[in-house]
């Protein structure tokens, strides 16, 4: 079972960093008038976004992959 979660985060700046890259900072709501800031790496946006706008971001569990670490992880414990 896959329960995916969706996020309205506002996009409140792009940070420019001394190595070149760039850092999205959104802010999430919690309560009236209160905020929870999380930052992710710029090029995570998609193609046009900008500051002051609002996105929708999807969290979901990929079973494959966390099967297929789980499996790795058996193995080279059962190799050690």
């Amino acid at each position: 079972m896959n329960d995916a979660k969706e996020i309205s985060a506002y996009l409140d700046r792009i940070e420019e960093l001394e190595d070149g890259s760039a850092t999205a900072v959104f802010l999430l709501e919690e309560d009236e008038d209160e905020f929870r800031e999380f930052v992710l790496p710029a090029d995570f946006l998609p193609e046009g976004a900008g500051e002051g706008e609002y996105l929708t971001i999807k969290i979901s569990r990929d079973e494959d992959k966390t099967a297929e670490a789980l499996d790795e992880a058996r193995e080279l414990l059962k190799n050690t």
